[in-house]
């Protein structure tokens, strides 16, 4: 319980600090990943993997980036719906000069909403963790996103969730 408010907290102080910092760039996106998890149903831990699909919906400027996620996955043996809010400070940025293409490698958080269903059982909870990636901004209006994202739950049944994804996102 201390950790879970440990991070909001920090959550919390982050957002009021990146708040101040956005111009009114904001970004709609999709986003197709590569996911396992780590689970247990009657004290027998299982693993799986699964394509995952999301969208996103964020603001950013030249130093911050804040979204809210939306990933789905589901196969035969488990399923789970997320619902996140991630925040990713841009470590640097890469312009190179005869085609103005944009590299930006990010580190970042990301706490939110977690049902997981695996085997009949069904848990909602608590989902934090971290991310880090690489944006690529190929044209004024529309960047690339490869990024891997590892979090921990606290479930009874699901351990922890990684995935590599690929996101698309349209500036406006």
């Amino acid at each position: 319980m201390l950790r879970e408010i440990l991070l909001i907290s920090l959550l919390v102080l982050t957002f009021s600090e990146a708040k101040d910092s956005f111009s009114s760039e904001r970004l709609l996106g999709i986003e197709v990943g590569y996911a396992t998890s780590d689970y247990q149903v009657n004290s027998i831990k299982k693993g799986n993997a699964d394509v995952e699909l999301g969208f996103r919906i964020g603001a950013q400027n030249r130093d911050w980036r804040t979204t809210v996620v939306g990933n789905i996955s589901r196969d035969a043996n488990q399923k789970y719906q997320k619902a996140m809010i991630t925040f990713d400070k841009f470590v640097w940025q890469s312009l190179y000069e005869k085609d103005n293409i944009v590299f930006k490698p990010y580190l970042g958080g990301h706490i939110g909403w977690i049902k997981h269903t695996a085997d009949d059982l069904t848990e909602n909870g608590l989902l934090y963790g971290g991310e880090v990636g690489l944006v690529w901004n190929v044209l004024r209006e529309v960047d690339f996103d490869l990024g891997y994202r590892y979090s921990v739950t606290n479930l009874d049944t699901l351990d922890s969730l990684d995935a590599v994804t690929m996101g698309i996102n349209y500036i406006y």
